[in-house]
């Protein structure tokens, strides 16, 4: 069979994509236009940036719609018909005119709600009556108008950026193959935006504190997909009970009888340090029933810290941490909230918290924040110093994520050398992440499949005894808090099963000269949850804690004790002594409890909070 193969089509694929490009830097412009007064005491330098961070997200959504340019092309130069170009016109013009839908669609919607186009407006869709009721005559008509007029101005242009007057032309037999591999090969590097570990996010285009331009920085339209595809991945609200029972409920199982707290502290306003540390379980602590030779360092620390004993990851992924940690928001079964920048303004978050009391703040990872979207988090939540692998020296060795641990806690005593007090200074580890590739020996030779990890965390322990060895040189080191907490948990030698609460179990450590020396050394068994961490910092430093719902002040001795973590298909409850874990299939897949009564109470609890969480976060 001869193929046919003509020499201007890789030329007319390559128009495609820098049509496309342009029509997201046009709805750029649009968006920028309308909303000019937030542009105000913005220097020129700094909002023009906009149309380079957006670069990589423009590039990925262009290569998603050149996909059937690339199809339709392909199948005219096998058919040698000219039927497909019609069809790939058409299919040109359907996206052209739902980029504009978007484009003018998203304009109110930031002027009511400060986001872009999301999910949570396409669900609004689902009453047309109610949107054209809300939206006056002049407004539909206008928008309708300019719509018709983008769309009709672009399809001209399109239709000259594109033309293509014959049938392809005979070619020799090989340029149909190297047209195909070339050509996938460069749609798929640009869906990636690289070869990096990540593929390119929403959150690759933030890159400032000023929300209102990392909004126009990102695409309209790979946005409102992301948006899209992480609701649809969430599923739907759970449904167990009415909204009085599941309110009363909620209230009921969190009610404290009396709003105190014992302070553990010597100074109202010390340094925060909060140490992230990544898949760290209770597993490989001694004092929380974990193996006694994995953190030798840390069980130092414990004598002069205070570590909770029996503490449970919310979630099971990193982003799904962050959110527990600085939000105190819950994992959900499906997805994570911390992926959808478009709910960030419903989020509370413990940084806005340190800056309304003077702190300066940074947040550092030796890795790529794109990673879970976790980049547009900070920047949203206002961190004032950002750094991140692309950050850190050039000529340090690189793991295959990113830097190791030992030159992260390095640029971190760096930073904080020149950091005003008080400041308080996330940073998240690295080095114990598959594939566990740190710069030490093997030191642990047992631990099964296991081994690379537990490895991982005695070369990181190490680490934290050279950080904090450091760290005590410095006069800022007697004012400062180190806390410790585990993003998640992450499987052992002893291999619990993913959903059991021991597979969960992961430790957190309070640390440094401005714990009172009769809290020194304590040990804090009562159960609690990841999302706790927040407002019990909060009211130790005696700042505001009434947003973080979820979260429980540890150090009011009137608390409720539980700690609730998510699953794909459900959740688990753990309280002193007894746990249930239940999906909802309706089958208990792990349970202990001291009677009957008692499992039933749990079984309504872990519904209510289940079903409080997913109508929350889908409301946002």
């Amino acid at each position: 069979m001869k193929i046919y193969f003509g020499k201007k089509l890789p030329l007319l694929l390559l128009r495609h994509f820098i049509f496309w490009m342009f029509l997201f830097e046009l709805m750029r412009m649009i968006f920028l236009l309308w909303n000019k007064e937030e542009l105000a005491g913005i220097p020129f330098s700094k909002f023009i940036t906009v149309f380079y961070h957006g670069f990589y997200v423009d590039t990925a959504m262009a290569s998603y719609f050149i996909i059937p340019a690339f199809l339709f092309l392909s199948t005219s130069m096998f058919l040698q018909k000219e039927w497909p170009l019609k069809v790939n016109q058409y299919f040109s013009i359907a996206i052209i005119v739902i980029c504009f839908i978007i484009s003018f669609s998203e304009l109110p919607i930031y002027d009511e709600w400060h986001t872009k186009l999301n999910y949570k407006a396409i669900w609004f869709m689902r009453d047309p009556k109610e949107v054209f009721h809300t939206a006056s005559w002049t407004q539909l008509l206008l928008g309708i108008f300019t719509i018709t007029l983008f769309t009709w101005l672009l399809w001209r242009m399109f239709k000259r950026v594109t033309h293509h007057k014959t049938i392809p032309d005979r070619s020799p037999w090989w340029s149909a193959p190297v047209y195909f591999l070339v050509s996938a090969f460069l749609i798929f590097y640009g869906i990636r935006g690289g070869f990096q570990q990540i593929p390119v996010q929403v959150s690759d285009a933030y890159f400032t504190n000023n929300n209102f331009l990392n909004l126009t920085s990102v695409n309209s339209a790979f946005n409102l997909f992301s948006s899209c595809i992480e609701n649809a991945h969430a599923g739907e609200p759970y449904k167990f009970m009415n909204d009085a029972e599941m309110k009363k409920n909620f209230s009921e199982m969190n009610a404290v009888e009396k709003d105190t707290t014992i302070h553990v502290l010597t100074m109202e306003r010390p340094n925060v340090v909060m140490v992230v540390l990544e898949g760290w379980s209770a597993d490989a602590i001694k004092d929380c029933g974990g193996y006694d030779s994995i953190t030798p360092y840390f069980h130092e620390m414990e004598n002069d810290g205070i570590l909770f004993t029996n503490l449970y990851a919310s979630g099971s992924l990193s982003d799904q941490g962050m959110a527990a940690i600085f939000s105190a928001f819950p994992s959900q079964p499906k997805t994570s909230i911390i992926t959808q920048p478009t709910k960030y303004n419903h989020l509370p978050c413990i940084n806005k918290e340190f800056e309304k009391a003077g702190y300066h703040t940074s947040y550092m990872f030796g890795g790529q924040l794109s990673y879970g979207n976790i980049r547009a988090y900070m920047y949203f939540n206002d961190f004032e110093n950002i750094l991140e692998d692309k950050d850190f020296d050039p000529s340090l060795p690189r793991c295959r994520l990113g830097v190791a641990d030992q030159y992260l806690f390095s640029r971190q005593i760096q930073e904080l050398q020149n950091e005003p007090q008080p400041f308080f200074a996330g940073m998240f580890t690295l080095s114990t992440h598959a594939p566990f590739d740190f710069p030490g020996d093997e030191k642990l030779h047992w631990g099964g499949k296991e081994k690379g990890y537990i490895n991982s965390i005695l070369y990181s322990d190490d680490c934290i005894k050279n950080f904090i060895a450091t760290a005590k040189k410095y006069p800022w080191y007697k004012n400062t808090l180190f806390i410790f907490v585990s993003d998640h948990s992450h499987n052992s030698p002893k291999n619990w099963a993913f959903n059991q609460p021991e597979y969960r179990h992961m430790p957190l450590l309070f640390f440094g000269d401005v714990i009172k020396p009769e809290f020194r050394g304590m040990k804090y068994d009562s159960v609690a949850s990841q999302t706790d961490l927040a407002s019990t910092l909060l009211h130790q430093l005696n700042m505001n804690a009434d947003a973080f719902h979820y979260s429980k002040n540890l150090f009011n001795p009137y608390t409720p004790h539980y700690a609730y973590y998510a699953f794909d298909e459900g959740f688990g409850l753990v309280k002193q002594n007894e746990f249930l874990v239940w999906d909802v299939n309706g089958r208990t897949e792990y349970e202990h409890y001291l009677s009957a009564a008692d499992h039933d109470v749990m079984l309504k609890q872990g519904k209510t909070f289940l079903q409080f969480l997913t109508e929350e976060y889908f409301n946002f």
